[in-house]
């Protein structure tokens, strides 16, 4: 009972850090912003977490590591490519809900922060496990045969600098379309043509 308890709160500051950390970035929210959207003391918040780099980089983790096990759902499930690229499409829309401006400047460009290392070798990690996804889909048929796959993957991480491009944003209604606007050239430019 206790470690379920245990779970409750630390799941409900996870949750709460992530709301606020996507709609006001890193440097805004406070820990007692976060105790408070969790409905939990900043005596338990400390229990789990020494300081809010460390429940920043516990939110990345989760949102990371739950999109993928979502993303080799997609990829091993028995589906057209057509109804596979929807649902990348769909798992990238629901990932990247209310997120703001100040969110992606926060995480991707602002290295004084201390998150961007941590935020790099996961990144990199889920890199590499996608691309060999990719490979497989390939295998399968569904990804075009003779698409370059590490140059797509190189050119994806190419264009994360436009997340934070004031000018790409200003193209935009919200950060989400900019980041939808670039996962769906990344998606059909990579189905086999219909044939």
């Amino acid at each position: 009972m206790e470690n379920q308890v245990k779970s409750i709160k630390y799941s409900a500051i996870i949750n709460a850090a992530k709301v606020l950390f996507w709609k006001y970035g890193f440097r805004r929210v406070t820990i007692d912003e976060i105790c408070k959207e969790a409905k939990t003391s900043k005596m338990t918040f400390y229990k789990y977490f020494p300081n809010k780099l460390e429940v920043a980089r516990a939110v990345f983790d989760k949102v990371a590591d739950e999109g993928l096990v979502r993303f080799r759902e997609i990829f091993t499930k028995n589906s057209t490519p057509s109804v596979k690229m929807k649902n990348i499409l769909q798992l990238k829309l629901e990932g990247t809900d209310n997120i703001s401006s100040e969110f992606l400047n926060d995480f991707y460009n602002n290295p004084e922060l201390g998150l961007t290392p941590h935020i790099e070798a996961k990144t990199n990690i889920l890199w590499k496990e996608t691309l060999e996804l990719f490979k497989s889909g390939q295998k399968e048929g569904w990804i075009r045969a003779d698409m370059n796959v590490e140059f797509m993957f190189r050119f994806m991480q190419k264009s994360t600098p436009l997340l934070t491009d004031n000018e790409a944003l200003k193209l935009f209604n919200s950060p989400q379309e900019l980041i939808m606007e670039l996962a769906n050239m990344f998606v059909y430019g990579i189905s086999p043509a219909e044939k």
